[in-house]
């Protein structure tokens, strides 16, 4: 079986990106999962297997979102972090259980701010990387490792 073009850009993409982006790429999975799953609520209520999928991918993303933080390193900031994924994917399955589109609408704002506020991070954070590149100093590690 050959993979597509598409499959192997996809791949390299992945396994080039920084950890910062790779955060940023679960955010977007979140987001486009989770206006997958209201889609379907809204347009074929019937389509219990396709909204599974879609609340299911959705849950799994905010799975590595938890699974990406390091407590020891991020104190408090990760601990908060944790306790809202914890309720996001709480309320995804919840959603999933009753198929509540209510529940995932309510969230959706929140996904696309936190994927904003993340991707707009990651911007400033390799802005600051530049600069240290180009006046000689070098940041040993990430501020994202704690967090992301």
């Amino acid at each position: 079986m050959t993979r597509s073009a598409n499959d192997k850009y996809v791949e390299t993409a992945i396994l080039t990106a920084s950890k910062e982006d790779l955060i940023v790429r679960v955010f977007d999975i979140l987001v486009v999962a989770a206006q997958q799953a209201i889609e379907k609520m809204h347009a074929d209520v019937g389509d219990i297997e396709g909204i599974h999928r879609a609340l299911l991918r959705a849950q799994r993303a905010l799975a590595v979102l938890m699974g990406a933080l390091d407590m020891e390193i991020g104190g408090e900031l990760s601990v908060n972090l944790f306790r809202v994924y914890e309720f996001w994917h709480h309320e995804l399955v919840m959603a999933n259980m009753q198929k509540d589109v209510g529940r995932v609408e309510r969230l959706l704002p929140d996904f696309v701010d936190y994927r904003k506020t993340w991707a707009e991070a990651v911007s400033q954070w390799k802005a600051m990387q530049r600069s240290d590149d180009d006046e000689g100093t070098s940041r040993t590690s990430s501020g994202f490792a704690a967090v992301g």
